[in-house]
């Protein structure tokens, strides 16, 4: 019976341990987040230049078909 209990606590341990650890990795995370989210604002703006520069480029290769 005793050495159930120990091998119980022992197992708590065991996963306390594994659960600060995730909650470390969680934060270490969430202190990335910020310059991810800055860079994904950064390629959504960098892909409406695109567009906005495809549809100018098409704009010009109808009107020169066009003549």
């Amino acid at each position: 019976m005793a050495q159930a209990t120990t091998k119980n606590q022992l197992k708590i341990m065991a996963n306390q341990r594994k659960i600060v650890a995730n909650q470390n990795k969680i934060l270490r995370n969430q202190g990335n987040l910020p310059l991810i989210v800055a860079n994904q604002v950064k390629i959504i703006r960098n892909q409406k230049a695109i567009v906005k520069n495809q549809k100018k480029i098409l704009a010009s290769t109808t009107k020169a078909r066009a003549k």
